[in-house]
This record gives structure tokens, sequence and C-alpha cells, in this order.
């Protein structure tokens, strides 16, 4: 199979670069920002949490925190933000807002109609996200889409969190595919640079949260899954045709 994509890597090449073919025989999705449009709710609740110490939490430090282990980046937020608490109490004060705002999660756009569609395709898939397994189960516990998935794995089941390629290399063993056989959708820097050094193709969902040269880095920058066509036809494998934007 293969997965066919409109790749502009860069603005400069956009006239000379045509349909680019990806081979794969397995897919790899990230969850939030990916699948699940999470990342805004995060924002709102690490903003309440910094309202009581009369910090704002800014979008150019959320960008290097985006993707990586929930421990991890609440040390990382604790520290450069200098709170007056440690990270597991940050976590549990964030934790206490955002279990009201995840099952109501919205979808990345065309999102549900292409793991829908996957569930009959030719494609092994899998979620790896970095998010701990009680959230993972409640973003996912009022969407049947996601909940039909039947391989996921999350932050607190890896040894290394993104852009370590372990979640990812896991992953694939679990899927039974060689990581070169695998392209992963992702939306952090994190998780392309985990995605290259597991030597793994990637697609990049496109967000506020990533930069410029970050997206250079992927295969191919989708705004969204609506124009990703899944076919059961092996020799014609999947065909995407996003609204692309250059990296």
């Amino acid at each position: 199979p293969e997965v066919l994509v409109k790749s502009l890597p860069n603005r400069h090449e956009r006239a000379l670069l045509d349909m680019t073919f990806l081979p794969a025989s397995a897919l790899i999705f990230d969850l939030d920002g990916t699948l699940l449009d999470t990342e805004p709710l995060y924002t709102l609740a690490t903003q309440r949490v910094f309202d009581e110490y009369g910090k704002d939490f800014t979008l150019e430090f959320k960008r290097t925190i985006v993707g990586r282990e929930a421990k991890e980046s609440a040390e990382m937020t604790v520290r450069h933000f200098d709170l007056p608490i440690d990270a597991e109490t940050f976590l549990a004060a964030r934790g206490d807002i955002l279990k009201t705002l995840f099952p109501d999660a919205p979808a990345i756009v065309g999102a549900e109609p292409f793991i829908t569609a996957l569930q009959s395709s030719v494609f092994s898939h899998g979620i790896a996200t970095s998010s701990a397994r009680a959230l993972f189960e409640l973003k996912r516990s009022k969407k049947p889409w996601l909940k039909a998935v039947t391989h996921t794995l999350c932050g607190d089941e890896v040894t290394k969190s993104k852009p370590d390629p372990d979640i990812f290399l896991t992953m694939a063993r679990t899927l039974g595919v060689d990581p070169s056989d695998c392209v992963v959708f992702e939306d952090a820097e994190s998780g392309i640079q985990a995605a290259e050094a597991a030597g793994m193709r990637v697609i990049c969902v496109d967000s506020p949260y990533i930069d410029e040269a970050a997206k250079q880095r992927a295969d191919a920058v989708i705004q969204g899954f609506n124009d990703i066509v899944v076919t059961r036809d092996p020799s014609a494998g999947i065909r995407i045709n996003p609204s692309c934007t250059p990296g």
C-alpha cells in the first residue's frame, strides 16, 4: 500500500512538486492536536492555574512542551515560570480542570471519518500518545470512533517520552511492521523528531503550536483529514489530496 500525499515542504519549491508517494503498511497517530483538538483546552486549564500566581502562559513557551509526556512538560513549566509549586501539584490542579473538558473535546477536521474508514482498510494502525492512560481513556470516552482503535499506547506505558522514538518503535512492534514501513501523523515538533528518530515518514497536522522550521522537516503538512480517502484496494492505498501549507 501507499500513501499519496500532495507534499509542499518548502515554499520556494511549490511549483516544482507533484504528488508524492509515501510507501506504508501502517499508520500511527498522535492524539492531542492530531485527532482531537485538545490543545486549546490544555492552554485554558494551564492559564486558570497560572491566574492564581499572576502568570501568563505564552504560546512561545507552549511550543516547547507540546507533545511531551505530562510530568516532563509540567517540570519544564514550573521551572520556566518560577511557580511556587512542584510539578505534581501543578498537574493535579490542572487535571481537575481538564477532567471536565476532555470528554467533549472536538475532533480535528475530518479525523472521525478517516479513522472510521481505516477500520475496514488494508492498513494496520494505532494511536501513540504522550497522554497518560487514564486521560487518554477520558478523552475518547464519548467517541466510539476512537474507542474502536484496538492498538493504543500511552506516555505512562513507555520508558522514554517524545522526542525519543521509544513510543513509535514500540507501536511498530505491536503492529508487527518495520519502522520504515510506518507513516506517523503528528502536530508537534517533539513528535516529528521522534518519528524521524524512529526511521518513519511523518505527516504534520498543522497547528499554531508548531513553528515553520519544524514543519519543513515533515514529509507533508496538512490542515485536516477531509481530503484523505481510504480505499480497500491494496494497490491504491490511501490517497491524500489535502489543502497543504508550505513548510
